[in-house]
C-alpha cells in the first residue's frame, strides 16, 4: 500500500499527527474591526478588503463594551487616550470582520488598512486614509488621538490576541 492510500484509510487525524508541520487552526485568520465612525461605510470597506485578495469568513455587528475596548483591545493607554478611545467606540456599533488570506495575510491586512494609526500618514489608497479623520484630536492629558476607521493587528502577537479576544462573538 502506498503512503497516500495509507493516510486515506487512517483519515485526516493520522495525516495531521504524522505531519512535521505544526497545525494551528487559527493561523491564516485575522480580525479587522470597522470602528463606529466608519460603520456607515462598512460595505465599501469590506469590498476593499475583498478586492485586496482577502476572504471574508464572517462579519458581526456589535457595540463593543467599554471594558472590552480598554481591557482586551487596547491595554495600558494613557488616561487621555483611553477616554478618547472610549468616546470613539461609544459612537455606535462596530463591524467585526474575520478574514482569511493565506501566508501573507497580516501584511495584506496592514497594507489595505494603513500602516499608521494616524490616517494622514497612511497610503492614500488605504482604509484608514480614505475613511479616517485627517486632523488631530487633543486629549484631556495633552496627548493626540487619531480617529482611524479600522482596528487591526500590527504583528503576529496582536493577531493571536485579537483572535482569542473576539472569539466570543464569532
Amino acid at each position: 500500500m502506498n503512503e497516500s492510500a495509507k493516510f486515506e484509510d487512517q483519515g485526516l487525524e493520522a495525516l495531521i499527527s504524522a505531519s512535521d508541520i505544526a497545525v494551528n487552526e487559527k493561523s491564516g485568520l485575522a480580525i479587522v474591526v470597522i470602528k463606529p465612525d466608519a460603520f456607515a461605510k462598512k460595505g465599501e470597506i469590506v469590498k476593499r478588503l475583498e478586492d485586496s485578495g482577502l476572504y471574508v469568513v464572517k462579519t458581526v455587528t456589535k457595540r463593543l463594551p467599554d471594558d472590552f475596548v480598554v481591557g482586551s483591545m487596547y491595554k495600558g493607554l494613557s488616561k487621555g487616550i483611553e477616554e478618547a478611545t472610549l468616546e470613539h467606540f461609544n459612537n455606535g456599533p462596530s463591524e467585526i470582520v474575520l478574514l482569511e488570506g493565506g501566508p501573507d495575510l497580516l501584511q495584506k491586512v496592514v497594507s489595505v488598512t494603513g500602516g499608521d494609526t494616524d490616517p494622514k500618514k497612511c497610503d492614500e489608497e488605504s482604509i484608514r486614509y480614505i475613511f479616517g479623520e485627517h486632523f488631530d484630536r487633543a486629549t484631556s492629558d495633552g496627548g493626540i488621538y487619531h480617529r482611524n476607521a479600522a482596528h487591526r493587528a500590527k504583528d503576529p502577537v496582536e493577531q493571536k490576541k485579537d483572535l482569542d479576544s473576539f472569539e466570543q462573538w464569532l
